[in-house]
C-alpha cells in the first residue's frame, strides 16, 4: 500500500443497526465503498449500496443524492463517511453533478403498473407473457415493496409445483377457501378467497416457471393450515423472488422505473382512465396506457390512516407503505372497505421505540421444541402450539401486551438460528444480550437471573417452570391441554428469555374490486373502466385475520389475474383501434426562438392526456417554389401524412406585418399543391405575441388562406385563442402561467374536440 492509500474504517447507524464500512482511497480520491457488516433488511440494502457507491465514486464526494425508500440508511452512512475521511485529513475534489434541467418524458405501453412489490411484478410478467408491453413504475429506489420483508413462504394449493412436493395430498382450492374462513372468523370476502384459493395453483406454476424459482416444502407447516400446503424458497427469503422474477421480466422486455413517485392518473376526453404522471428527480414521467394495474401496496406506516386498532401496537412494514394510492386516486371516488384492519402477529421484539422485527419462524419452532410463553406476572398465558390468533389475543390481553418466550439451551439454539436467517445478525443478537438496560428483552442465566433482566416476577416464573416439568412428565397440560407430542422437559439450568410483542405490517383492508377480475370499483358500485386492482392496496380475500404464507398467496394470485384482466382489457382496446383523437398542431414560425412553440408545448402538457397530441415544425421546409412541385421534398410528404392521418390540426401563429409569417404561408403552399392534406380538415387556430393584440390580424389573415381554393379546411369558428403580451405569461417549463387564459384555453380546446365530433358525425350520415 503506498502512502497515499488509505482504508478508512468507520460505522453508520442504520435503520436495524450499525453498519460497520470500509472506504477505500488513493490520492484523495474515494476508489470504493465496502460495507463489512450491517443487520439492514437484505433485500433492500443489497439493491441500494451499490447505486449508493456509483454516485459516491462517480461524484467523488459524499454529498450526493439519498435513495428513495431508503433515506434513513443511505443519509447515516454519507454523513458518517463524511466525517470519517475529514477525520483523516482526505481532501475530495468533487466533481459537479451534470446539471440536468426538468423535462418531461412521455411513454406509450399497454399496460401500466403501479407498484414493484410481489403482487405488481407477477402482474407485470402475467402481461409480458400475453403478448403485450407492459412499464411497472416503483416509487422506492428498489424493488420489492413490503414483500422484502417478509419470507417466501406460500400456499401451492392446486399446482404441479405442490403436487410434485406434497404428492396427492388430498389438498384442494375448496379446502383452501373453507380454512381461510374458519382462521377469519367468516371475516373474509367468499368471492373473492374463491378466486385467491382458484387461481394460486395456476399463479405458481406460472410464475416458477417464468422466472425459474424452486419451490421446496417450507420449514415450518404452520397449525392454521389443517394439511401440508406451504412451500418456500431455499433461502426461505422473499429477497429471491424479487431479485429472480425483476430479472427475468426485464430479460423478457418488462420496463421497469424506480424512484418514480405517481402524482395524478390521466383521462381521455371521454374520462376514461388511460394513463399516470409521476415525478423523478428532475423528470415528469407521463405514461399513457390502455390498461392500470394498481399493486400500491398498503397503509401501514400512513400515522393519519391507521385506526384503533393498531394503537400502541409495533410497526414492522416498509416505512414508505404511506398510502399514496389514497391520493392520487382520490378524484375517482373509489369504494373502500375494512381501512381499519391489520394484520397483527405476536411474535415480535422492540428493537427501536414503535419499531419492531419479526421473530415468527423461531418463535414456531421454539415452541415445539418446548418453550412457553409466560407475562409479566411470571404466569403462562396461551397454548403455546395453538394458532397464531390465540397467542396474539392472550398477548393483547396483557396490561403491558407483551409475553416472554422461555427456552433452555437446547431450543435456544434453534431459535437462533431461525433468527439468523431471517433478517438478525450474531452482532446484533449478542448486543441485545449485552444492553440489558434497553430494549428488546433478551436475556440468559437462571430462572432468577432472566426474571430480574425481564421483570418478571420471579417467584411466580419458577413454580410456573416446575409445574410444566410435571405436565411434560406426565404427558398431559391441564392448564391449556397442549399436545403431549410437544409436551418437551426444559433441559439444564440455563435459561434463555425473549420478550414477544404484537407487531403488524400488513393492512388488511383496502379498495372494493370486482371479483371476477379484479376491476376497481367506485362509490357507486360501478366499474372503473382499465383500472384493475392486485396485492394489499386491494383487501378482503383473507378477512381480518390471514393465515401464515396467505398474504404472499393473495400478492401471488391477484397479481396473476389482475395481469390477465389488464392484458385482455389492453386487447380488446387495441382491437376496436385508437380511442383517443389525434392532434397534428404546426409551429407556425421557422424563428429558433419563439412563444407560438411555447403555446403549442403548453397545450401538449395540457390535453396530451386526453389526445394524441403531436407537434411539428416547419422551420426545415424550403420556401415554395412552383419550379421544385416535380422534386417535392420528403419532409413535406411526411408533414402531409401526418396532417391527412390526424382527427384535428391546430396551427399556433405569429403576428408579422398584420399577417402571418411567410414561412408558414409557404408551408401551406407546399401542402395545397401536390399534397392536399387540409382538405376537409378540422383546425383550430392559436396565437401570442409581445404586443396586447394576441395575433387578432394574424389569424384573420389564416381563416383566409385555409379557406382557399386547394386548402379547402374546416376551421372551427369562433373560440379564437389569443394570448397577448407573451412575455410574461410563460415559465421556464414553458407552461401557461396564467390562470384565467388557461381556463380559457381550455374551454377553446373541448370546443375544437367537439367539433371534430360533430365533423365526424356529419360526414358518417
Amino acid at each position: 500500500m503506498s502512502n497515499s492509500e488509505k482504508q478508512i474504517k468507520g460505522q453508520a447507524k442504520g435503520h436495524n443497526g450499525i453498519i460497520d464500512y470500509e472506504i477505500d482511497v488513493a490520492d484523495d480520491k474515494v476508489k470504493d465503498l465496502k460495507i463489512l457488516k450491517h443487520s439492514e433488511t437484505s433485500g433492500i440494502f443489497n439493491q441500494v449500496i451499490d447505486k449508493l457507491k456509483k454516485s459516491i465514486v462517480d461524484e467523488q464526494s459524499f454529498d450526493v443524492d439519498t435513495i428513495s425508500g431508503a433515506t434513513v440508511m443511505t443519509k447515516s452512512i454519507l454523513d458518517s463517511a463524511k466525517d470519517s475521511i475529514k477525520e483523516e485529513d482526505v481532501h475530495l475534489t468533487p466533481i459537479p453533478k451534470k446539471v440536468v434541467e426538468h423535462q418531461t418524458t412521455r411513454l406509450k405501453t399497454d399496460v401500466v403498473v403501479i407498484g414493484g412489490g410481489e403482487a405488481g411484478l407477477v402482474a407485470g410478467a402475467r402481461v409480458l407473457t400475453e403478448g403485450q408491453n407492459v412499464i411497472l413504475v416503483e416509487k422506492n429506489g428498489y424493488l420489492g415493496g413490503a414483500t422484502i420483508l417478509n419470507g417466501s413462504n406460500v400456499t401451492g394449493t392446486g399446482s404441479e409445483v405442490s403436487k410434485k412436493i406434497f404428492g396427492n395430498s388430498g389438498d384442494t382450492p375448496e379446502h383452501l377457501a373453507e380454512d381461510v374462513a374458519r382462521e377469519s372468523k367468516d371475516s373474509n370476502y367468499p368471492d373473492l378467497t374463491n378466486l385467491m384459493a382458484h387461481n394460486i395453483g395456476s399463479a405458481i406454476d406460472f410464475i416458477s416457471d417464468f422466472a425459474g424459482l424452486e419451490y421446496q416444502k417450507a420449514q415450518t407447516q404452520t397449525i392454521e393450515h389443517s394439511i401440508d400446503r406451504q412451500i418456500e424458497l431455499p433461502t426461505a427469503s422473499s429477497y429471491e423472488f424479487i431479485k429472480k422474477v425483476s430479472k427475468a421480466f426485464e430479460d423478457k422486455g418488462g420496463k421497469v422505473i424506480l424512484s418514480a413517485r405517481v402524482e395524478q392518473l390521466t383521462f381521455d376526453s371521454k374520462g376514461n382512465l388511460n394513463g399516470l404522471v409521476a415525478e423523478s428527480d428532475n423528470e415528469t414521467i407521463k405514461i399513457k396506457a390502455k390498461s392500470v394495474v394498481l399493486a400500491a401496496g398498503g397503509h401501514g406506516a400512513n400515522a393519519k390512516m391507521r385506526g384503533a386498532e393498531s394503537e400502541g401496537i409495533d410497526y414492522y412494514g416498509p416505512m414508505t407503505a404511506t398510502g399514496d394510492a389514497y391520493s392520487f386516486n382520490s378524484e375517482l371516488k373509489l369504494k373502500t372497505h375494512d381501512l381499519g384492519w391489520y394484520k397483527i402477529y405476536p411474535h415480535g421484539v422492540e428493537v427501536e421505540p414503535g419499531i419492531a422485527k419479526l421473530t415468527t419462524y423461531a418463535s414456531k419452532e421454539a415452541t415445539d421444541l418446548g418453550s412457553i410463553y409466560v407475562n409479566s406476572k411470571g404466569k403462562r398465558i396461551v397454548n403455546e402450539l395453538a394458532p397464531y390468533t390465540d397467542d396474539r389475543d392472550a398477548i393483547l390481553e396483557q396490561p403491558d401486551r407483551i409475553s416472554y418466550l422461555v427456552m433452555d439451551e437446547r431450543t435456544w439454539k434453534a431459535f437462533y438460528d431461525l433468527l439468523v436467517l431471517h433478517d438478525f445478525l450474531p452482532e446484533e443478537i449478542k448486543g441485545f444480550f449485552d444492553n440489558q438496560d434497553k430494549k428488546p428483552v433478551f436475556a440468559k442465566g437462571s430462572l432468577a437471573d432472566v426474571a430480574k433482566v425481564a421483570g418478571i416476577d420471579a417467584t411466580q416464573l419458577e413454580k410456573t417452570v416446575s409445574d410444566y416439568q410435571g405436565y411434560a412428565e406426565k404427558g398431559r397440560d391441564p392448564e391449556f391441554g397442549r399436545d403431549a407430542k410437544f409436551l418437551h422437559q426444559f433441559e439444564g439450568d440455563t435459561f434463555y428469555v425473549v420478550e414477544q410483542r404484537g407487531r403488524y405490517a400488513t393492512t388488511l383492508g383496502g379498495y372494493s374490486v370486482s371479483p371476477a377480475n379484479l376491476e376497481l370499483l367506485d362509490e357507486s358500485d360501478k366499474l372503473v373502466p382499465n383500472y384493475f386492482g392486485a396485492g394489499e392496496v386491494i383487501g378482503g380475500a383473507n378477512g381480518h385475520d390471514s393465515m401464515p404464507s396467505m398474504m404472499n398467496t393473495w400478492g401471488i394470485s391477484s397479481g396473476y389475474v389482475a395481469g390477465e384482466a389488464a392484458s385482455k382489457n389492453a386487447d380488446r382496446l387495441n382491437e376496436v383501434g385508437g380511442q383517443e383523437k389525434k392532434i397534428v398542431s404546426l409551429v407556425g414560425t421557422n424563428a429558433s426562438k419563439s412563444y407560438n412553440r411555447k403555446l403549442l408545448h403548453s397545450m401538449r402538457d395540457l390535453f396530451d392526456a386526453q389526445t394524441d397530441f403531436e407537434i411539428c415544425e416547419i422551420k426545415d421546409i424550403p420556401m415554395f417554389n412552383e419550379d421544385l412541385l416535380e422534386s417535392e421534398p420528403q419532409i413535406v410528404k411526411d408533414l402531409a401524412a401526418k396532417i391527412e392521418d390526424a382527427d384535428g390540426i391546430v396551427i399556433s401563429t405569429p403576428e408579422y406585418d398584420h399577417s402571418v409569417p411567410a414561412s408558414l404561408k409557404s408551408a401551406i403552399e407546399w401542402l395545397s399543391s401536390i399534397e392536399h392534406p387540409f382538405t376537409d380538415k378540422p383546425v383550430m387556430i392559436v396565437g401570442t405575441s409581445l404586443g396586447i393584440q394576441g395575433t387578432v390580424r394574424a389569424q384573420t389573415n389564416l381563416r383566409q388562406i385555409l379557406d382557399s381554393p386547394g386548402v379547402d379546411a374546416k376551421v372551427m369558428p369562433g373560440s379564437e385563442f389569443m394570448l397577448p403580451q407573451a412575455g410574461n405569461k410563460f415559465d421556464e417549463d414553458n407552461k401557461i402561467t396564467d390562470s384565467g387564459s388557461v381556463d380559457f384555453l381550455k374551454s377553446c380546446f373541448n370546443k375544437f374536440l367537439k367539433f371534430i365530433e360533430m365533423d365526424k358525425s356529419l360526414a358518417s350520415e
